[in-house]
């Protein structure tokens, strides 16, 4: 999908302007964003497959760490695993690891039967590239899907999704769709994780792997125009720019911000709240300067700034954040 490319004036204050940074250049759909556990400083993302349009095709599924300036660190390979349509990567520490979840939940047709969530150890060194295999897997389908008639064949009722994170105090996994409206949030219990080994064959264990149902949260409300120029452009580009490409959470489990092609929303948890409660109105929000295909979104590490890429290559594909004031000091 092109996006007209508009600067966005007013609105939301930042305290600092932002700082526009490039990917290297073998991140070109970057699709996805999370902060090392094992490595401070650096991010992992990925690319989508959007050079793969039949989502069918296999490519060699890749994950990439930088540094906030977007300087490539590290390539790993995750072959045998097939990359279908990678949307979103979050990364936490489950049983005592530091894990990466890349999450395979991208459905521009809404036709798949089932999603799936890769956990994937965090490697100890980076070098130029390795390879790292799988230590689990969660497959799984919405509580909306339905089997075709097999005369039309698929599945209906399922879901594009590019928002994936952790909620490790919750110990359980947290989605939120794109394409519909309203948005829904859903979780995943980690518990339905399926160990993988290296001792059989990768696709043979996809296919023993147990498909569980995520469980509805709730609906996103209408997102409010960060700016008055977006609030203007709205009858002409609201229907896209207001979609939920991804999510990141803070280490207390507390501020979740959710990146839109226009803004970053921030939903503050309270003590005694749950997410339902959580996610009825966002708490502040930032309008972006440029509205673009902008697909992952990490806290840093202490929490001040955000770090968002985009799909692309070149200059202005990676920008540096600062959090609302009131909200560091939540």
């Amino acid at each position: 999908m092109a996006f007209l490319c508009l600067f966005v004036l007013g609105g939301s204050a930042l305290a600092d302007a932002p700082r526009f940074g490039a990917l290297p250049s073998a991140v070109d759909e970057a699709s996805g964003l999370t902060a090392s556990i094992r490595h401070p400083g650096l991010y992992w993302t990925h690319n989508d497959n959007i050079n793969l349009p039949a989502s069918s095709r296999r490519s060699d599924p890749l994950l990439f760490a930088i540094d906030a300036r977007g300087v490539l660190k590290s390539t790993v390979s995750l072959s045998p695993v097939r990359q279908r349509d990678w949307e979103a990567i979050t990364s936490g520490v489950i049983d005592g690891q530091p894990t990466l979840i890349v999450g395979d939940i991208g459905d521009n047709r809404n036709s798949w039967p089932d999603y799936r969530l890769w956990f994937v150890p965090e490697p100890p060194a980076l070098g130029e590239k390795q390879s790292v295999y799988p230590s689990a897997l969660i497959r799984f389908r919405y509580p909306d899907q339905v089997p075709q008639p097999k005369r039309q064949g698929g599945w209906s009722g399922g879901h594009d999704t590019e928002s994936l994170v952790l909620d490790a105090h919750e110990q359980q996994l947290l989605l939120l769709t794109k394409r519909e409206k309203p948005a829904r949030f859903f979780s995943i219990p980690l518990s339905a994780r399926h160990p993988i080994s290296e001792g059989d064959r990768l696709s043979l264990q996809e296919r023993r792997t147990p498909v569980v149902t995520a469980q509805l949260i709730g609906p996103l409300p209408t997102l409010p125009a960060p700016n008055l120029l977006a609030w203007l452009l709205n009858p002409m580009i609201g229907a896209y720019t207001d979609q939920p490409t991804d999510m990141t959470l803070s280490a207390d489990g507390r501020l979740l911000a959710v990146l839109t092609y226009s803004a970053v929303y921030f939903f503050l948890r309270k003590p005694g709240m749950d997410w339902r409660q959580a996610i009825e109105r966002p708490v502040d929000s930032i309008g972006l300067p440029l509205i673009d295909q902008w697909e992952g979104i990490s806290f840093t590490g202490d929490e001040k700034r955000l770090l968002i890429v985009r799909e692309g290559r070149g200059d202005r594909t990676l920008m540096r954040l600062d959090v609302p004031a009131s909200l560091i000091a939540r």
